[in-house]
C-alpha cells in the first residue's frame, strides 16, 4: 500500500500539474510538493454529519516550480486514502483574510522567491462533520491545489499527499467499540518562551518520522470555535481563552496501549520551519509526573517542563529562634552538576517564607539525575547540599534545617533547634571577613535603613545586632564549603 501511495503522488503531481495552470498562464510539469510536517493523528467527528470535537491541526508544506516572486492562494482538503484522485475531500482551512476556519482556500498563503519556490508555509486545517469522512479509525491524506492569488483553482487537486493521517476516537460517546482507534489528549503548559511557535509531538527522542500531532502554541494564528465534546482544558487552549495561557498547547494522541513509547520529544519550530527549541524525555514520563504511555481514552495528560524542589532552610540573621519564625526573603537555588567542576545546570528564584519553606521550579530537569543544591542568599554564605540528590516524578524535597549534616561540610550553625545558613557575606565573596564588617559598620554609623544587604536581621535597620552577627562569623572564619 505504501508503495502504491508514493507512486500515486508522483503520477498525480505530474498529471495534475498540467491541469493546474490556474491563472498563471503557464503550465509547470516539474512543480513539486514537499510535505514537511503532516501529523499522524487527528480527532474524529462526533456523529455522522456532526462534529462537536473539531480539533484543528497544522501542516507545513512547500511547493517548488512556480512563477518567481508571485503571491499564491492554496486549497487544502482532507480526503480518505481511498478517495478518487479528483477529490479534494473535506475539512475547513484557516482563511487569513476571513480570520476564520471556513472553506478550503487559504488566500495569500505564500509568495515565491526568485526561483519560484514557496519556501515552507504553514496552514491550519479543521476536520468537519462530514458524513463519510473523519470517523474513528479512518485514514486520510492531504489534497492540495494552488493558483496565483485571486485566480481560480482547478476542480482537481494538483497533489495528493503521501503521508497518512488517522482519525482517533475522542468524542464523549465512542464512535467504535474497539480500543484500537482510541485517542487521548495532551495539554502542554508553561512553555511561555515558545508562545506562537509551531509545536510537534514525537514518540521518539530523535524527532524522526512524522510527528504524532502538530499545531501552534498559544497565542496562535487560528482560534477555534467552542467544541462541546472536548474536555474544557483542551477546548480552552484551542479557544485561546479560559484556563489557558500563552505558551500552552493542545494535542491529540493515541492511548498508551496503542503508543507504547508515549511522547518522547516536543519540538517548537519557527514560521520558516527552523528549530526554535526542543525537549526530550527518554521514558515518556515527564518531570511533572505525567506518564504518556498509560493514557486512557479521553484522558488529558498534562505536560510541563517544570520540576519542583520543595526546600526548607533558615538564614541565621533572619531567624528568630525564640518565636521560631524567620523574616521571609528571596533566595536563588542552583542545581549543580554532581561531577567536577560542578557546573551550574539550572537555577530558580523564589521566597523562603516565615517557616523557611519555598517551592522552586526548574525547567527540563531529568528524573533520577543527581544534582547538588546550592542555596544563594543576598547576604549569607553560599551553602551546598551534603550530597547530590535527584528528582522523582518531577519532585524533590530537601530540608537543610534538621541536621548540620544536610550541608556539605556540616557548614551551618545551630540556632535554637534549627540549623541555619551562616549570615554575613555581604559582598558575596564566599567568606565572612573584615570587608563585610566594614560595610555593615559604615552603614550602621550612617543609620542606613530599608531593604539593604547590610541588614542581616531583616528589621530594616543596620545596627549593632547586624554587627554582632558578622563579627562573630568573621572570628570563626566562616566561608563557603563546596565539593
Amino acid at each position: 500500500m505504501k508503495k502504491t501511495i508514493y507512486q500515486s503522488v508522483f503520477i498525480t503531481a505530474i498529471l495534475f500539474s498540467f491541469l493546474m495552470a490556474g491563472n498563471s498562464g503557464k503550465i509547470f510539469a516539474d512543480t513539486l510538493l514537499v510535505e514537511k510536517v503532516v501529523p499522524q493523528f487527528i480527532g474524529s467527528k462526533t456523529a455522522s454529519g456532526t462534529n462537536n470535537a473539531r480539533t484543528p491541526f497544522a501542516v507545513c508544506l512547500q511547493i517548488t516550480g512556480l512563477l518567481p516572486n508571485t503571491a499564491y492562494d492554496v486549497q487544502i482538503g482532507i480526503g480518505l486514502i481511498t478517495d478518487a484522485v479528483t477529490s479534494f475531500g473535506a475539512g475547513n482551512v484557516w482563511n487569513r483574510n476571513r480570520n476564520a476556519f471556513t472553506g478550503q482556500r487559504d488566500t495569500l498563503a505564500f509568495t515565491t522567491d526568485g526561483n519560484g519556490d514557496s519556501g515552507p508555509f504553514w496552514s491550519f486545517i479543521q476536520p468537519t462533520g462530514n458524513g463519510s469522512r473523519f470517523d474513528a479509525g479512518q485514514v486520510h491524506n492531504l489534497r492540495i491545489g494552488y493558483t496565483i492569488t485571486g485566480g481560480s483553482i482547478s476542480g482537481n487537486p494538483a497533489f495528493i499527499g503521501s503521508k497518512q493521517i488517522t482519525a482517533l476516537d475522542i468524542p464523549a460517546t465512542a464512535r467504535t467499540v474497539t480500543a484500537a482507534d482510541d485517542g487521548a489528549f495532551i495539554k502542554g503548559t508553561g512553555f511561555i518562551n515558545e508562545s506562537g511557535k509551531y509545536v510537534l509531538l514525537y514518540n521518539n527522542v530523535s524527532g524522526s518520522g512524522n510527528p504524532v500531532y502538530s499545531y501552534q502554541t498559544r497565542n496562535s494564528t487560528a482560534t477555534n470555535t467552542t467544541q462541546s465534546d472536548l474536555p474544557v482544558s483542551v477546548n480552552d487552549v484551542f479557544l485561546q481563552s479560559g484556563t489557558s495561557a500563552a505558551g500552552d498547547f493542545a494535542a491529540i494522541v493515541p492511548i498508551g496501549a496503542n503508543n507504547s513509547n508515549g511522547i518522547r520529544r516536543i519540538e517548537f519550530r519557527n514560521a520558516d520551519y527552523s528549530l526554535f527549541s526542543s525537549y526530550t524525555d527518554a521514558d515518556g514520563i515527564f518531570p511533572n509526573g505525567t506518564n504518556t504511555k498509560t493514557l486512557l481514552r479521553r484522558d488529558v495528560g498534562i505536560i510541563n517542563i517544570f520540576s519542583t524542589l520543595n526546600l526548607k532552610s533558615y538564614f541565621e540573621g533572619l531567624y528568630d529562634n525564640v518565636n521560631n519564625i524567620m523574616t521571609s526573603d528571596t533566595a536563588i537555588i542552583e542545581l549543580r552538576n554532581n561531577i567536577s567542576p560542578f557546573n551550574l545546570i539550572y537555577q530558580s528564584k523564589d521566597i523562603l517564607d516565615a517557616n523557611g519553606n519555598g517551592s522552586f521550579n526548574f525547567n527540563n530537569t531529568s528524573n533520577g539525575t543527581p544534582y547538588y543544591i546550592l542555596v544563594n542568599h543576598r547576604n549569607s554564605i553560599n551553602t551546598w547540599s551534603a550530597t547530590a540528590v535527584s528528582f522523582s516524578s518531577g519532585l524533590m524535597n530537601y530540608d537543610f534545617s534538621d541536621a548540620s549534616s544536610k550541608a556539605y561540610g556540616n557548614n551551618m550553625t545551630l540556632k535554637g533547634s534549627k540549623y541555619c545558613i551562616y549570615s554575613g557575606d555581604v559582598n558575596k565573596d564566599e567568606t565572612v571577613d573584615a570587608s563585610d564588617i566594614s560595610s555593615i559598620d559604615n552603614d550602621a554609623n550612617n543609620s542606613v535603613s530599608g531593604y539593604v544587604n547590610t541588614d542581616l536581621t531583616g528589621d530594616d535597620f543596620v545596627d549593632a545586632q547586624d554587627l554582632s552577627v558578622v563579627d562573630n562569623n568573621a572570628t570563626l572564619g566562616v566561608s563557603t564549603v563546596a565539593p
